[in-house]
This record gives C-alpha cells, structure tokens and sequence, in this order.
C-alpha cells in the first residue's frame, strides 16, 4: 500500500423518501468522484420525531463507501443536494480487505 492509502475507509448512511431520488443522489456522487460505491435499500420504515409528533415513513437507506480524504466534500454536497431539511448523514470507519480498501481509496 503506498503512503496515501490506509486499511479503512469511510461508510456514510442516508435515507430518503422515493427510490428514484436515492437513484439519484447515488449517481451524482459517482459522477463527481465523491464515493466509490452505493448501495440502496428498501423500502425500510423509519419512525422518529418531528415537531414532537411520533412519524412512519417508507424510506430508502443509501449506503455510501468512501475514501477518508473525501469526508468534507462528500458531507458539503450531502448539505447541497439531499432533497430533505435535515439529512440524516451518518459517517462509521470500516476495515475491510487490503484489496477492497485500496479500491474505496484510489
């Protein structure tokens, strides 16, 4: 591994209310070298609180993998295109092979 490259890497998580937006969001991300890869899944249901009211809504979760030098840029363009008020947006460290990290980090 060179010196620019590290055993982790970065997974973000969103969710989303329509399938196509997560279609989206994931292929304007790739078009802009932000991510290496995404998955989407769905529909989930989400339950949480909003203006103290208990909501349900079908939603999509995206998973997003991601080198560590992209964190800034790729939280930066979540803000600027996520079609909700207040992303969720999610960042974990992930391990995973040599192989499969050197790919997310090129």
């Amino acid at each position: 591994m060179n010196d620019n490259q590290t055993d982790e890497i970065l997974i973000g998580l969103t969710t989303v209310s329509k399938k196509d937006e997560a279609t989206s969001l994931v292929e304007k991300l790739l078009e802009l070298n932000l991510i290496a890869c995404g998955q989407i899944e769905g529909p989930i249901l989400s339950a949480y609180q909003w203006n103290n009211k208990t909501e349900r809504e079908k939603e999509w979760r995206i998973s997003l993998k991601f080198p560590i030098n992209k964190r800034e840029s790729l939280t930066r363009e979540i803000k600027e295109i996520h079609p909700y008020q207040i992303p969720q947006w999610i960042i974990l460290t992930g391990q995973s092979t040599k192989e499969y990290c050197d790919w997310v980090n090129q």
